[in-house]
């Protein structure tokens, strides 16, 4: 547990910068009302007095996991819980909801403002402490948020100085399945195959690294008004959890996750 000076250190750090902060664009974003804060679980997930769970948009931590768990928690996770603890613990809390409410564990999925405008989760990027990783129906305030974190991995803040999270070759021996990875590479091939789109990064589409976008998912670029097909030879970068079909494969969910990037 970290020491309570520590946690009064962190507060400063953290708070020190509330003028000039960069602000969250509401439009088209619910109020779902205050909240006040009483515990974190990760990075980005925090308790209220009132009994929810808040689960920050468009982001995620660093799985935290308890001892005995089957997992290892992931590099920087227990600091990243400790910074959103320092944020939120007896903090009024005001909620941004974009489309539904909740998600399918019950948790209220919602932007944070903290009592003097801060956007938290624009703090917890900037700082870290979390990564991009929005879920497919929600956008407000991604390229914000992606810009932040660029920043921060430049800068080699929090997460980003350990190796778990750094981009990797989508041709190159690092890809792993079973892990969540972000992989950059260039799209050699757009497919569409019934309902299902196909990314493919090397000649050999059996065996080379594949993104492969869903019915589902294809939903959700069409209402963005993106077309994955345009992708074929653009330079991109994407994040999700790697399994195998073939060879490695990213199941992506929605547009959020992935990103064209600069050669």
């Amino acid at each position: 547990m970290m020491p309570s000076r520590a946690i009064l250190i962190l507060v400063a750090m953290l708070s020190g910068q509330a003028a000039g902060a960069v602000e969250l664009d509401r439009t088209g974003l619910e109020d779902c009302g205050k909240v006040t804060g009483t515990g974190a679980i990760g990075g980005a997930r925090f308790t209220t007095t009132d009994g929810q769970t808040v689960k920050l948009a468009l982001v995620k931590g660093p799985e935290l996991w308890k001892k005995g768990d089957p997992y290892k928690s992931w590099p920087h996770a227990e600091a990243a819980r400790a910074a959103l603890l320092a944020l939120t613990d007896g903090q009024e809390i005001t909620l941004y909801c974009e489309g539904a409410k909740t998600n399918r564990e019950g948790e209220l999925v919602a932007h944070a403002l903290l009592a003097d405008g801060r956007w938290l989760q624009h703090m917890l990027v900037e700082d870290g402490h979390v990564f991009v990783f929005p879920r497919p129906t929600r956008r407000r305030g991604l390229e914000v948020l992606y810009r932040a974190e660029d920043q921060a991995r430049a800068d080699g803040k929090g997460l980003w100085a350990y190796d778990n999270l750094k981009a990797v070759d989508a041709l190159g021996p690092d890809v792993r399945t079973g892990w969540f990875q972000i992989v950059r590479g260039r799209v050699v091939g757009a497919n569409e195959v019934g309902p299902t789109i196909y990314l493919n990064f090397g000649e050999d589409w059996r065996t080379d690294f594949t993104i492969e976008i869903p019915g589902s998912a294809k939903r959700h670029f069409d209402k963005a008004g993106l077309d994955p097909l345009a992708l074929e030879g653009k330079d991109v970068e994407v994040r999700g959890w790697i399994d195998f079909k073939g060879g490695p494969r990213l199941l992506l969910q929605g547009p959020g996750q992935l990103r064209t990037i600069a050669p």
